[in-house]
């Protein structure tokens, strides 16, 4: 309860609020209350924006703006209640379905009067944008969120050149931190209503300060190249919005409100200016030949599209665009050697080698056959064949049988105009007896291109034969065939498994050692990424392109790799797969999640079910604070792939990374019901029973790992046995688990997890505070580290590194992290976290907490990892940054996720340190809240532990004044 409203569920938060669903029980109404968060409550600045959003809106009684019905503060804490409203954002709306002209002129209109009636009071919203402009059940658009309102005559309480707003959405005074009137709200309603009609904002770029230029200097792309039939006088509309200079923008909102009724009036009559008239005047009778003549002439003589800004061979591809249908096995019509798939995907490699082809990926043809209700389909009657290729937008359509396997393969084929359905040439090939089905392909090609009349130029080009380009060993094609298709359902096992069957039978297969190099972390990554590297030659040109970008990305140059990845887009612009892997790299850069998005949204443009690009959609998504988008995401893969158990595994992940440990249990669960062997769910749903102190069902899922038939996971089964009394506080239980492990391991002669058995010793020897026995063990956990990965010995040093300064050996945890950052510097530049961490323990440990803070920061940058969180929060609590602490615990206690499983005591300690911040904050009932679930967890620990024994100190003393 809050005053007399009875609290139902949060349902939103962002930078300046958290809102919560409740009931007012004296009117019997729903209503939500905003919250300004627990760490800004302490901020002067925020506490004063905070009331002074309640005060805006307040002051303001309109159907377009969410109505506020009272303020109030609790516990220290300010709020404000405010009408619920049922409905959905215009963010939502935009995504799920495309407005018409109709509905976007009427939603615009009345989100005019709604800031008119703000801009009337003196009011400038300040923030305008899709999120903040909700759509209740009848339709009507209602404004909402004036937490950067700007109010004539009350004083600024933010600093002067302070920038507010959303990046994308302000106006260019806004950007350059001059005072705002009620003119940039109206550049701001331009930006949203250039959303609506075109789907995408008018002014991107690749980063925050690409985007602010365009704001400044650059104009918006005209409505009409992403829309067609676009109302007349909309365009001026935009235009005069989106105006830079204010003194040229509309002056009120009176005068926008004024032309869009005007020009609603007009659209809706304008049928009549497309109706026949039945008399034409002298002037039209001779001007409309003379125009004809005209342009004739201008085509006949200038002959402008010789002015198109492309090269010749571009023009061409584009005329000569191909789909290839999957080859009709005749001889066998079950293809159980996959030899028409086989003969398809060859030829399809074979001409995409030509610059003056433009051929339909053998992905795509499959997604059209999904649209199509046709997944899995090999053997394609005509009629539907000519629907793919429409689809596909091919100019020309080749279908093809295997009439005879043996003694000679043979083929047919027929080429088919798209537009007419008229069949222009027929190929039968028959090849030597001994000939495999790369030389019958190779034969096909050079009677297509003849038939393709391509130009001269298209002769000169090189036509390696289709071997020298992928594999010699049909067998070897056929389990990579296999392997990617695994790999797009994220069975990776499988699709490893596959892949190195095609390595054993072509060990200078090119293009199976990437896909496993995709597959493989470590030492194994790197073995096959110089495997690749070294038969790059043996792979066509898109497919050593692939290979190079992804040195570049794995040596640390990911720009360079973005760059090598749009050269691909160009030459091969329904290529998603280049769209999704730019998505991929964009992850991996800090603040880049945004320009991801778009990657991946472009690859769903070029296929709508694509289940991969979905699933890493919905993770960026969540990286950006955008949870609704990204359930939206992960639940638009589960109804593209209900059987499959990625996209639920998926979602578990977005859940638990967001503190819905329930959800995240449930959706793990149907994970492993789909694929019972689906190993990734399977740990992690044994973390997550762990958090939520199930350790029966934690105990059965780990025990499971142990009988596992592969021995690694029986090795790692063994040691997350271990887990369970650490997380409990039981360290001699699991110490004497530890060393009943040493004869389970004798036995299978189990090294690989022999780093990791020391890690955790270490671990429980720290916190029993024997702090060189924990040292040992971990000079010893690094040394069997390096043992096994030769290569990759800057992965364990950090941890290294901090328990030598916990020991107080300063000077060496100094110098091995210089040596530290120099081996990550030549191996492996995303690993530069674990430096940052490392240095920042060092500070820590000689109480330099601001320097500590500084390092833990640059780690957190790049990596989130659970015990960066963790040491960042102890820093900023050390440092008396109260609030930060607080907000940096609280966020990180909301992450369920391996990471955090594997700092198994922290995960724990994290609610013992939240209490300290909790108490230093004065917020006692909190503190005690914390207290009281680390001891419960902890509540069968050994003895004379000092954090157990401090935490009942100070959960007595806060008792006894409360």
């Amino acid at each position: 309860m809050v005053a007399h409203y009875r609290i139902v569920e949060k349902i939103g938060a962002g930078g300046m609020g958290e809102v919560y669903l409740a009931e007012d029980t004296k009117l019997k109404r729903k209503v939500a209350l905003k919250f300004l968060p627990p760490h800004l409550c302490q901020n002067d600045d925020c506490r004063e924006r905070f009331k002074r959003e309640a005060q805006a809106t307040a002051k303001l009684n309109h159907p377009n703006i969410v109505t506020i019905h009272e303020v109030g503060e609790c516990q220290g804490r300010p709020f404000f209640a405010m009408e619920h409203v049922e409905g959905k954002p215009l963010r939502s709306c935009l995504k799920e379905q495309e407005l018409d002209q109709e509905e976007i002129l009427d939603l615009t209109l009345q989100i005019c009067e709604g800031l008119n009636k703000a801009h009337e009071m003196g009011i400038t919203h300040r923030d305008v944008k899709p999120s903040n402009i909700v759509i209740d059940a009848d339709g009507r658009p209602k404004l909402l969120d004036f937490g950067l309102a700007a109010i004539q005559g009350v004083d600024r309480v933010t600093k002067t050149g302070s920038t507010l707003g959303t990046i994308g959405y302000m106006s260019p005074e806004q950007i350059q931190a001059k005072e705002v009137d009620q003119r940039s709200d109206l550049f701001s309603l331009g930006v949203v209503l250039y959303e609506m009609v075109t789907g995408r904002l008018p002014f991107v770029g690749d980063h925050e300060a690409a985007v602010m230029n365009a704001v400044l200097n650059e104009a918006a792309e005209p409505l009409s190249r992403y829309k067609s039939e676009v109302v007349d006088g909309l365009q001026n509309i935009v235009s005069k919005l989106l105006e830079k200079d204010r003194e040229l923008r509309y002056q009120t909102t009176g005068d926008v409100i004024s032309d869009l009724k005007r020009l609603r009036r007009d659209s809706a009559t304008s049928i009549v200016s497309h109706t026949p008239r039945a008399r034409t005047t002298k002037t039209t009778r001779y001007l409309v030949p003379a125009l004809f003549i005209i342009i004739v002439a201008i085509v006949l003589i200038l002959k402008p599209w010789q002015f198109e800004v492309r090269s010749t061979h571009e023009a061409v591809a584009d005329d000569n665009r191909l789909a290839i249908m999957y080859f009709d096995n005749l001889a066998d019509p079950t293809d159980s050697q996959k030899l028409g798939e086989i003969a398809t995907n060859l030829l399809i490699t074979d001409l995409s080698e030509s610059r003056y082809i433009q051929v339909v990926s053998s992905q795509r043809l499959y997604d059209i056959l999904k649209m199509l209700g046709r997944e899995g389909e090999k053997k394609i009657d005509p009629g539907v064949a000519s629907q793919i290729a429409k689809k596909a937008k091919a100019t020309w359509m080749l279908q093809g049988s295997i009439l005879r396997m043996e003694p000679k393969i043979e083929l047919t084929a027929h080429l088919v105009e798209v537009s007419t359905g008229n069949a222009v040439a027929s190929q039968r090939i028959t090849g030597e007896q001994g000939e495999t089905i790369f030389t019958v392909v190779d034969k096909l090609t050079v009677d297509l291109r003849d038939d393709l009349s391509l130009p001269d130029e298209a002769r000169a080009e090189l036509d390696r034969p289709v071997a020298d380009v992928t594999t010699r060993s049909p067998e070897a094609y056929r389990y990579y065939l296999e392997g990617v298709d695994y790999g797009y359902k994220h069975y990776f096992s499988e699709a490893r498994q596959s892949l190195k069957k095609a390595v054993e039978l072509d060990s200078t297969f090119a293009m199976a050692y990437f896909r496993l190099a995709g597959l493989s972390s470590g030492a194994e990554l790197k073995e096959y990424r110089r495997m690749a590297m070294k038969y790059s030659e043996k792979a066509s040109h898109k497919e050593r392109s692939y290979i190079l970008c992804y040195e570049v990305f794995y040596s640390g140059e990911h720009l360079r790799a973005l760059k090598m990845l749009e050269e691909i887009i160009d030459r091969y612009p329904d290529d998603k797969e280049a769209y999704y892997f730019a998505g991929v790299m964009s992850q991996y850069n800090q603040d880049e999640d945004h320009k991801a998005i778009e990657y991946f949204r472009k690859a769903i443009e070029i296929d709508s079910l694509y289940g991969t690009a979905y699933n890493s959609l919905a993770y960026s998504y969540n990286e950006i604070g955008d949870l609704e988008n990204s359930i939206w995401a992960i639940n638009r893969y589960i109804e593209l792939a209900p059987d499959e158990a990625n996209p639920y595994d998926t979602r578990a992940d977005l859940y638990a990374r967001n503190g819905e440990l329930e959800k995240a249990i449930e959706s793990y669960e149907k994970a492993l019901e789909i694929k019972p062997d689906f190993h990734s769910s399977r740990l992690k749903l044994a973390y997550l029973y762990l958090f939520a102190r199930r350790y029966d069902i934690a105990e059965k899922l780990y025990r499971g790992l142990c009988s596992d038939s592969n021995a690694n996971r029986r090795s790692l089964g063994r040691l997350l046995l271990t887990y369970i009394p650490i997380y409990q506080g039981r360290l001699d239980a699991a110490l004497k688990t530890l060393d009943d492990m040493v004869i389970a391991r004798r036995v299978e002669q189990d090294k690989m997890g022999e780093s990791d058995f020391h890690l955790v010793r270490a671990s429980i020897f720290e916190e029993k505070n024997e702090l060189e026995t924990a040292l040992t063990e971990m000079e010893k956990a690094t040394e069997e580290f390096f043992k096994t990965y030769p290569d990759e010995r800057y992965y364990s040093l950090h941890i290294y590194i901090r328990l030598l300064a916990e020991n107080a050996h300063f000077e060496k945890a100094r110098s091995e992290c210089e040596m530290f950052r120099d081996e990550i510097e030549r191996h492996d530049s995303s690993a530069i976290w674990t430096y940052w961490f490392a240095l920042g323990c060092v500070e820590f440990a000689q109480e330099n907490y601001e320097e500590s803070i500084a390092r833990l920061e640059k780690a957190a940058e790049n990596e989130a990892d659970f015990s960066t969180q963790y040491m960042l929060g102890r820093a900023y609590l050390m440092s008396g940054r109260l609030g930060e602490s607080v907000n940096q615990f609280e966020s990180t206690l909301n992450r369920y996720e391996a990471s955090r499983a594997g700092s198994t005591i922290w995960s724990v300690k994290i609610h013992y340190y939240l209490g300290q911040a909790y108490e230093a904050s004065g917020w006692n009932k909190k503190a005690i809240e914390q207290y009281e679930t680390f001891l419960d967890i902890w509540k069968d620990a050994d003895e004379g532990l000092k954090s157990v024994e401090d935490a009942k100190e100070r959960l007595a003393r806060l008792k006894n004044e409360s």
